[in-house]
């Protein structure tokens, strides 16, 4: 019985997270890891920061956002210190660093604002969403789910032996008693 519920507790909690995550992507956020320290103690190595989309205009001193860095697509996450609506460019320095950032980030390479950040869990979600584990998470989940299966069919079976066994104790001492 602990067999099956620890691996109907497992396939629930898989299934559960995918929802989560498809819902966080429609209704416009974005799920990154922290991979520097530049924005602790806020944001460390490893926390999960989930990033709303949010137009440019909306964005003020103080906030944090996420922007494309350079052409690679290399993602930052700097806290704004000085927006320039007139040249449509923001300054940013990580809260860490001593200085701002060389460069003023263009309004069209925010991806968003954080909103906020969970330490630690960003290291364990990029592995599970990593392409290169796909395969292995795929075969563990249906691993999981075959042997949640295989446990609740012979659950199953049992209950009903133990059931038939029951009724036909009690179908015998009702003979022996007419």
């Amino acid at each position: 019985a602990a067999g099956v519920f620890f691996s109907s507790f497992m396939a629930t909690a898989i299934a559960i997270l995918a929802v989560l995550l498809l819902m966080v992507k429609l209704l416009g956020f974005h799920l990154f890891t922290i991979e520097s320290a530049s924005m602790a103690p806020r944001y460390p190595v490893g926390t999960l920061i989930i990033v709303q989309n949010v137009r440019a205009e909306k964005i003020s001193a103080g906030d944090v956002i996420t922007y494309v860095f350079n052409e690679e697509g290399t993602l930052v996450t700097h806290r704004v210190i000085a927006a320039d609506p007139l040249n449509r460019v923001f300054t940013t320095q990580g809260d860490a660093n001593n200085c701002a950032d060389g460069l003023p980030v263009l309004w069209e390479n925010v991806v968003g604002k954080v909103r906020f950040g969970i330490p630690g869990l960003g290291k364990a979600l990029g592995f599970l969403t990593a392409g290169e584990n796909r395969p292995f998470i795929l075969c563990a989940l249906a691993g999981l789910l075959g042997i949640s299966t295989i446990l609740e069919i012979r659950e199953y079976q049992s209950r009903k032996k133990r059931s038939r066994r029951q009724l036909e104790a009690s179908g015998g001492a009702a003979e022996s008693s007419e």
